[in-house]
């Protein structure tokens, strides 16, 4: 499994977690940090589609 594919099953899990908190409320502080972790593995998730992209994509300083 890719690192992007743990990722996002983590994610789902945590989902599944903050689902079951009551109130679901960003009052309630388990329920916000199961949202700022999903939302911390988003960016991850971000951060390494941008660096796939740039090893992807030819150096413009080597093509010139």
């Amino acid at each position: 499994m890719t690192d992007e594919g743990r990722l996002q099953q983590m994610i789902e899990d945590l989902r599944r977690m903050r689902e079951r908190c009551e109130p679901k409320s960003n009052q309630n502080p388990r329920y916000l940090r199961y949202s700022n972790a999903v939302s911390a593995l988003r960016w991850i998730m971000d951060d390494l589609g941008k660096e796939r992209s740039a090893a992807a994509t030819p150096d413009e300083a080597s093509a010139g």
